[in-house]
């Protein structure tokens, strides 16, 4: 048997381990620097970026949780008027939809404004009672394609 093409099969088989192991790394690095690199973009008030050929976007992710537990969300849904929300429970799926279209009406005013929106921007845009009984959570990640 020409070993040939055993040692070929096995010179690919260590880069590839070796690539794994450099794409591995190559992904904690980036989600590390994601954070940096989003916290510096809200902090300077930019929705996004050119860098090298690349533009940066901040992309926002929205969740909203209760402050306390599920029923006082459920008590702030029938004072607000939000019924819909309520079968026995509320559904998570349609109340998430909801405070993310508040957030998207909230954050198109606020890129006319120039400025990044803020987790309080969009509670306040709730109705006062769900405001009090959600957490909001507005962060963002990057989004990068060619210029």
């Amino acid at each position: 048997m020409d070993s040939t093409k055993a040692k070929e099969y096995v010179c690919l088989e260590r880069r590839k381990d070796s690539l794994s192991a450099e794409l591995k790394q190559v992904e904690q690095d980036l989600k590390s620097l994601e954070r940096v690199v989003v916290d510096e973009m809200v902090n300077a008030g930019f929705q996004e970026i050119s860098v090298d050929g690349r533009k940066l976007k901040l992309v926002p992710d929205v969740y909203a949780s209760p402050i306390e537990d599920r029923w006082a969300v459920v008590e702030a849904l029938k004072e607000a008027g939000l019924d819909q929300f309520i079968p026995q429970n509320y559904n998570d799926s349609q109340l998430r939809a909801f405070v993310k279209e508040i957030a998207g009406e909230v954050m198109s005013r606020a890129q006319d404004e120039e400025r990044v929106a803020s987790a309080e921007d969009v509670r306040a845009a709730l109705p006062e009672s769900l405001g009090r009984a959600l957490k909001v959570y507005l962060g963002h990640k990057l989004s990068s394609r060619k210029a």
